[in-house]
């Protein structure tokens, strides 16, 4: 039987907020996304509730919608890092390589040591090409988080567009030793 909304008044939104995060953690995508629509139902208006299920459909392969939740919350208050890098991702994901970018910068901009944006920054450029760049933000990720086993295989696959295949082998490497 479908479970009802809670009125305003009784959903302890922290708590659901909580959970939602968990479940979105653990994976189970479809409990996480109930949760947040619950949120959204007493609270349209609610930045974390926007952006982590516009994740959600990111990951359930609806970017046009994720694009359109993860906007919504950017319109809330001023984006923080965090928003700017899943707004980032989201128009990566769209092959809105260059706005990527730029989302990234952004978020950068805000907080210099965030290496998920530089890696994803370098990813958004590996797109383009312009893989001498991308090493250029991909390093930056590694020295910042030197066990991102994604950002060493991003570095790989940059080197080995750029035909530098000995280094690609050494990054691929330790990608998979960080995570097998």
């Amino acid at each position: 039987m479908p479970q009802s909304l809670p009125k305003a008044g009784s959903l302890n939104v922290p708590q659901a907020l909580a959970q939602a995060l968990e479940r979105h953690q653990q994976g189970r995508m479809a409990e996480a996304e109930r949760l947040y629509a619950t949120i959204l139902a007493v609270r349209p208006d609610h930045i974390d509730a926007l952006q982590m299920m516009g994740l959600v459909k990111l990951a359930l392969g609806q970017p046009a919608e994720a694009l359109r939740l993860v906007s919504a919350a950017m319109r809330v208050r001023t984006p923080s890092p965090q928003i700017l890098l899943n707004h980032g991702l989201v128009l990566n994901a769209l092959k809105r390589h260059q706005e990527a970018i730029e989302s990234f910068d952004q978020a950068i901009k805000l907080k210099s040591k965030y290496a998920e944006a530089h890696n994803n920054r370098g990813a958004a450029l590996a797109s383009l090409s312009r893989n001498d760049e991308a090493l250029e933000s991909l390093r930056k990720a590694v020295a910042i988080k030197p066990d991102y086993a994604e950002a060493h295989y991003n570095i790989g696959t940059s080197l080995r567009a750029l035909g530098r295949y000995d280094e690609a082998l050494k990054s691929f490497d330790r990608a998979i030793a960080l995570q097998p």
